[in-house]
């Protein structure tokens, strides 16, 4: 904050001393005290980073400002009358230009910045925290299901009645996190505009529910705030955290974070900033805020508390993912070239909760120009460390997420539900997009599995244990039917023990036995009529057995089955 003062007032001062060759007047003094508080008004409520690219515009105007009162008001120009034949003529002579080299230079450097940042790509590229993974890890079957951001803040507004004098607020952005170790949705309430901050200086509380139980409730929480997104002058948290470090670029809103004692805090990311203005992802820190006392400290990623759960914001991770999928400023050829879809409920990207209490925003990849609705692979960016893993293998050349909405929305025409929240989970080793069925009123109505391969593999639930028992169906059928009907379909012999076991699984009508081996990604079916002992399996016996299954399918057909562990 101080830098960018002194680049402005130095260049101010200095433009004037050149301009009045070092003789200022008393006008001259006032017209600098004018631009002083100018300055102060400046930097207080924009709030630039000190850097080339947010000042050099700043000072090309205020220089040219000041060169032009030199002018104006310059004491050593002279009005020449002169007569020649009966002719008059005036010109000003003494008038001193130089000053204006000042915003030339200013204006130069500016068109240099806007320059290097079109050419340059590379350091932003390569300041990205990437892993890249061919394989994607097994969704577990207690993998968390997030419900749609969508239909957590319209219960919230249903519910915003419960917020005291709510005629005078709004409801706030919503943010994914862990409280107390179960996932929520959480949502300030703030301030309509500056009456309303003025007539009560402190926030009400927050709006909170569940995240991943479609039954729970909207319900508003006491608690208040003095310091907010929407708070004016000293109170509000963008300024607190300028005032803090103002050497970085805060992305995104500010989140309104809960930690395990029920105090509130508001968090955000910082980005450091190159010379021409392009955001760097190396070195992220995180500013948080007591919304209490306004007190802040900034952290770098590695030192952040436990309790925080979304030191990157979903804006920080967007950029993030358009960094990553564009390495070169000028690729004609669009070589290595992959754009985000941006899908997601929360600035284009989608929150997972993860079985081990982590968080992470998803989004999908797909080809720069076709309309193939081709996925190309799909990202998981860290909330707190900011580290983005990249996965590809199966993934490539499945149906992106803006081609599997498509497919939930014809799903059920009639009641005109679209689809929200895409995600992708690896189900059995078969990469499958978990989509949110919402109405026209954003009201969540059910869970849709769809495999990425096959548009017509999908499983449908209220929810998402129940739409993925129907997807696991969908896909014994899709297998059995493969193998009864391809020449190529082989039999190959397995043992070991069963991890999962469902003895009640129902295919076209029919009671079929599906279960699922340790370490081994194929899932079984067996008819049991065929072998009654099966309806006895149970987690853990060890079983041998022979399959038929097509190559390449994740599913197989139980020919013939031996359970040693029955007797």
């Amino acid at each position: 904050m101080i830098t960018s003062f002194l680049v402005l007032e130095i260049t101010a001062i200095a433009t004037f001393l050149w301009a009045k060759k070092l003789k200022l007047s008393k006008l001259d003094w006032l017209a600098v005290g004018i631009v002083t508080i100018i300055n102060v008004i400046f930097i207080y409520w924009w709030m630039p980073v000190p850097t080339l690219s947010q000042l050099v515009i700043p000072v090309a105007l205020e220089t040219t400002l000041v060169s032009i009162w030199a002018v104006i008001t310059g004491t050593s120009s002279v009005l020449v009358e002169r007569v020649v034949n009966g002719k008059r003529s005036f010109s000003l002579q003494g008038i001193n230009f130089w000053p204006f080299v000042i915003p030339f230079i200013a204006i130069g450097i500016s068109v240099s910045a806007g320059v290097s940042k079109a050419l340059t790509e590379r350091p932003m590229y390569h300041s990205v925290q990437a892993k890249h993974h061919k394989e994607a890890p097994l969704t577990k079957d207690d993998q968390p299901i997030a419900l749609s951001a969508q239909a957590a803040e319209n219960m919230m507004k249903k519910a915003f009645s419960q917020a005291p004098d709510s005629s005078m607020y709004e409801l706030g952005d919503l943010s994914a996190q862990y409280i107390k170790g179960k996932p929520y949705y959480v949502a300030p309430v703030e301030f309509n505009g500056f009456v309303s901050w003025f007539m009560n200086r402190e926030l009400p509380g927050y709006f909170v529910t569940s995240a991943t139980d479609i039954n729970d409730t909207a319900h508003f929480v006491k608690k208040d705030m003095a310091y907010s997104e929407t708070s004016w002058f000293s109170h509000s948290i963008a300024r607190k955290i300028y005032m803090a470090n103002p050497r970085y670029q805060q992305v995104g809103e500010p989140i309104l974070e809960v930690d395990n004692n029920g105090k509130t805090y508001w968090v955000q990311t910082l980005l450091r900033v190159r010379w021409a203005g392009q955001l760097l992802f190396d070195n992220i820190h995180v500013s948080i805020t007591s919304a209490d006392t306004g007190k802040t400290k900034v952290y770098k990623t590695s030192d952040l508390p436990k309790w925080v759960d979304v030191g990157v914001s979903p804006e920080a991770a967007t950029l993030m993912n358009r960094t990553y999928g564009n390495p070169y400023a000028f690729n004609f050829r669009h070589k290595n070239q992959i754009k985000p879809t941006e899908n997601g409920s929360e600035s284009g990207v989608t929150p997972m909760f993860n079985v081990n209490g982590s968080l992470s925003y998803f989004d999908d990849f797909t080809t720069v120009r076709s309309n193939a609705d081709s996925d190309k692979g799909y990202s998981l960016v860290d909330t707190r460390t900011g580290q983005l893993r990249f996965y590809t293998g199966k993934n490539v050349g499945i149906m992106d997420s803006e081609g599997a909405m498509k497919v939930a929305k014809q799903l059920h025409p009639q009641n005109k539900w679209h689809g929200s929240n895409p995600v992708i989970m690896n189900v059995d080793g078969t990469p499958t997009w978990v989509i949110s069925m919402m109405d026209n009123n954003e009201r969540f109505r059910e869970y849709a599995y769809i495999k990425g391969a096959d548009q017509n593999i999908i499983g449908e639930g209220a929810n998402a244990s129940d739409a993925l028992a129907a997807y696991r169906n969908a896909l014994a059928g899709s297998a059995q039917t493969a193998a009864a009907s391809d020449a190529k379909a082989k039999v190959k012999k397995a043992s070991g023990k069963v991890e999962r076991v469902n003895t009640n699984a129902t295919l076209d009508n029919k009671q079929v036995v599906v279960f699922k081996l340790v370490d081994d990604d194929i899932l079984y079916t067996l008819d049991p009529s065929q072998k009654q002992t099966a309806l006895l399996m149970q987690t853990g016996d060890q079983v041998n057995l022979k399959a038929k299954s097509v190559k390449g399918a994740t599913v197989a057909n139980v020919v013939s089955l031996k359970n040693e562990s029955l007797k």
